[in-house]
């Protein structure tokens, strides 16, 4: 009883944002019907078995208490880079990909709960460190970051890799590293992404033809890319206000849409639901990324603020990203749209990751606690002793 209390913690019932799993059951039904009207009733029995799952993940991260997350993080990550080393060795090829592992009557992907794993890492890493506004302070936690997602890179799968880099960003942002030094390394960052592209069989084909048919359409309408992005903006369009009704897409029927249960799960629900319903969907996205945002705000310490922080970062992104994907507004990445498109191992991990959130939530401090935190933060500043200029 003494260890559950422990692992427990300050949980508190009434203060756990329960809103975040009954959103999370919400948009995993809509993709269970929206799988089922786009590929078949099986896909959408299984995503609904994973919702399951996914709900016993929420739980026991939200019921666990974070703070003790700190403390096995190394061995998270280090068990999380095994996996994904591992892969080229143990893992399944599909579509020339090798990204799973087949564990009886699943396939496992394990960059998704290494997401997770990266803000944990990054989360730790600087709760504990003291100084930041030296440009070497950020060597550690950048490598943190590009050795999972090399290892992702070489899956291949670039659209995943590329959901650290907005985690980073905003988790060292919220720890207090200088916005001279991000922009440094966002600087970096983009003169080496340009090396690479000029550098041969660095980027693969058909991600520069991604790139290529979004900037020039005109030149490149006999591509894959062009084709794919077509498909799904004009299903899009031809949804109207009210959609063409539920399993009705004629785009979605005749199989023009490519990879309708996953990567463009969106055109699907724009074309069967038209725009209104559609817009009702990316408000409720909206509305749930801005409860997460609160509770970053609310978070009781560091530590949670910046875990709280990371988890809202990969759910806000790869939801707008994929929206703004299906809409042309950015080169086609391949990510899914979270809790909606099919994958068991994305379902899960964001239902674990949205626990996450609920547990900074749960032990969040009480309005009167965050009024007496304030008093005792400014009687600190207002008695402490001047600085000498000479230090």
């Amino acid at each position: 009883m003494r260890l559950l209390r422990a692992i427990v913690g300050g949980f508190r019932f009434r203060r756990t944002p329960w809103a975040l799993l009954a959103a999370g059951l919400l948009l995993g039904l809509v993709g269970v019907v929206f799988i089922t009207s786009a590929e078949s009733w099986a896909l959408g029995r299984r995503h609904l078995q994973f919702l399951a799952l996914g709900v016993v993940a929420f739980l026991i991260t939200a019921v666990f208490d974070y703070r003790h997350l700190a403390s096995i993080s190394i061995v998270l990550y280090a068990g999380g880079l095994a996996a994904l080393g591992l892969l080229p060795f143990l893992g399944e090829t599909r579509n020339f990909a090798t990204r799973w592992y087949d564990v009886g009557p699943f396939l496992v992907q394990p960059s998704e709960p290494m997401k997770y794993i990266v803000v944990l890492a990054l989360a730790t890493y600087f709760r504990y460190r003291s100084r930041l506004d030296r440009l070497r302070d950020l060597a550690a936690p950048l490598l943190l970051v590009i050795v999972p997602m090399l290892l992702i890179v070489l899956q291949p799968d670039l659209g995943t890799s590329l959901l650290f880099l907005p985690a980073f960003f905003v988790v060292a942002f919220l720890a207090g590293v200088p916005v001279r030094n991000l922009a440094l390394v966002m600087v970096a960052g983009v003169s080496l992404a340009g090396v690479g592209w000029v550098t041969p069989r660095v980027v693969k084909d058909y991600q520069r033809d991604r790139v290529l048919s979004f900037l020039y359409p005109e030149r490149h309408r006999g591509s894959t890319a062009y084709y794919n992005a077509e498909q799904a903006a004009r299903a899009i369009m031809d949804g109207g206000p009210l959609g063409q009704g539920l399993g009705e897409g004629r785009r979605t029927l005749l199989n023009q849409v490519p990879e309708s249960h996953t990567d463009f799960i969106f055109p699907v629900i724009a074309e069967q639901w038209g725009f209104f319903r559609t817009a009702a969907l990316v408000l409720f996205y909206l509305l749930v990324i801005a409860l997460m945002a609160s509770l970053v705000r609310e978070a009781p310490d560091l530590f949670g603020g910046l875990l709280a922080g990371g988890v809202l970062t990969l759910f806000a992104f790869q939801s707008l990203l994929h929206m703004a994907i299906s809409l042309r507004l950015t080169p086609i990445t391949g990510l899914t749209l979270p809790l909606v498109s099919y994958g068991g191992s994305s379902l899960v991990s964001t239902m674990a990751g949205l626990g996450l959130i609920a547990s900074v939530g749960a032990r969040r401090l009480s309005a009167e606690q965050e009024r007496r935190r304030e008093r005792r933060a400014t009687r600190a500043r207002t008695t402490a002793p001047p600085r000498s200029p000479h230090r």
